[in-house]
């Protein structure tokens, strides 16, 4: 690990302030006219946000169907005994 100084550390941080807002200079130079640096950074962690919900809904879906083809009886197990 590197060995840093207060100064380094605040010249990282800021350094990666700039980077972000010029990434999202960049971005909405390439969207387009009418989309501004904080329109898009705005509509990128909504659709983030949707993205993950998405994904956990689909992760319950199959976590829940692997409950219900473990459960006693299940059709998924055609050796599986009946009583």
């Amino acid at each position: 690990m590197l060995t840093t100084t207060g100064s380094q550390v605040a010249k990282l941080r800021t350094s990666m302030q700039e980077y972000e807002n010029d990434k999202w200079r960049i971005i909405s130079s390439k969207v387009g006219a009418g989309f501004s640096p904080a329109a898009c950074k705005d509509k990128a962690e909504e659709l983030k946000a949707i993205q993950t919900e998405q994904e956990e809904e689909q992760e319950r879906q199959q976590q829940s169907a692997y409950v219900q083809s473990e459960m006693p009886g299940s059709h998924s197990d055609p050796s599986a005994s009946y009583q």
